[in-house]
């Protein structure tokens, strides 16, 4: 009799450590996940409004830029130049002057926001590498080449290597038109700054230092 109720508490022990069956177990991220994650994309959601002024300088001169202004919630979005102001809205349809403005707003946005860029982009393809040698720094990092398709968008078919250091923070790319052999531009990534928990490198240069893509008056409004 004491062997059966033994053997039956046995049982209940058991059964009582089978893993739950509705459990589910999270994915671990992948490399551009914990990219996005590292520049705060968990807040994205939160903020309803973007303003940030895009401009290209050289030799320390500013030869051009953009002020912007986007509604995440509409979608709607505000250029300024110097000459001209163009309101418009993406979700609706866009007369040839808007257009052109949208497509300076998707290359700006590319820069001020990539590492968010990389995990909602569609129509994307992702090669990683380890330890390479990163074309102007020539530090050891990891690197990923992300490819987009070659079916719409303004730019289809273009390609970015991309490196990162171990806590996962954008250091350099490179731009590869088309998706061809020719490296058409690099840039570093400087100068870090955190607005309402979003962190985005506000400075770029090319190798020469003499070329800089810079993204200055950010605010993330909630």
């Amino acid at each position: 009799m004491k062997k059966l109720v033994l053997l039956a508490l046995l049982i209940i022990i058991i059964s009582s450590c089978k893993p739950d069956s509705k459990l589910t177990v999270k994915p671990s991220l992948t490399t551009v996940e914990k990219i996005a994650q590292e520049a705060g994309i968990k807040n994205w959601d939160s903020i309803s409004q973007i303003k940030f002024t895009f401009e290209v300088g050289k030799a320390g001169r500013a030869l051009y830029q953009r002020d912007w202004l986007w509604d995440k919630k509409t979608n709607n979005v505000t250029l300024k130049t110097k000459t001209d102001t163009v309101t418009y809205n993406r979700n609706s349809a866009m007369d040839s002057i808007q257009k052109s403005a949208d497509r300076a707003f998707v290359n700006d946005v590319y820069w001020l926001i990539p590492e968010f860029k990389f995990t909602t982009d569609k129509g994307t393809k992702i090669i990683e590498k380890t330890n390479a040698v990163a074309p102007i720094s020539k530090d050891t990092l990891d690197m990923f080449t992300i490819i987009y398709s070659s079916d719409g968008g303004y730019t289809p078919g273009d390609a970015y290597d991309v490196y990162y250091d171990q806590d996962y923070k954008l250091k350099e790319w490179t731009y590869h038109q088309g998706n061809d052999t020719t490296v058409h531009m690099m840039t570093t990534f400087e100068k870090f700054e955190t607005y309402n928990g979003v962190t985005i490198a506000r400075d770029h240069r090319t190798p020469d230092r003499m070329t800089s893509i810079y993204l200055r008056n950010i605010e993330f409004i909630k």
